[in-house]
């Protein structure tokens, strides 16, 4: 019974896409400001611990299973950088995949 519990909890989880932004001190009208975010990690968070971790592909995209409720998350490697990511807060929902799109600021102005 446990074993099936665990797989069921498994069918759950979030998918998307990071990009920065905005990704250049100076943004021109015609041109994107912002860009992908390849090999950064967001770590997903529930009451004070480190449930998750993922890492972004070439293009900025990120896929992770987690078990449903509501979860903090952070990119390590930018703590404290300009505004972070955004959201800061996701909803897993049960036994489906949620597409959740970050924006992660690191300070450029």
């Amino acid at each position: 019974m446990f074993a099936v519990a665990a797989l069921l909890s498994l069918a759950s989880g979030l998918h998307g896409t990071v990009v920065i932004s905005p990704s250049q001190p100076v943004c021109m009208v015609g041109q994107p400001c912002s860009k992908p975010d390849p090999g950064d990690v967001l770590a997903f968070w529930r009451q004070g611990r480190r449930i998750a971790t993922t890492r972004t592909d070439g293009a900025g995209r990120y896929r992770v299973a987690l078990p449903p409720g509501r979860y903090t998350v952070t990119a390590p490697r930018h703590r404290g950088i300009g505004r972070g990511l955004n959201p800061h807060y996701v909803t897993v929902p049960k036994t489906r995949y949620s597409r959740v799109n970050f924006t992660l600021d690191i300070g450029i102005r």
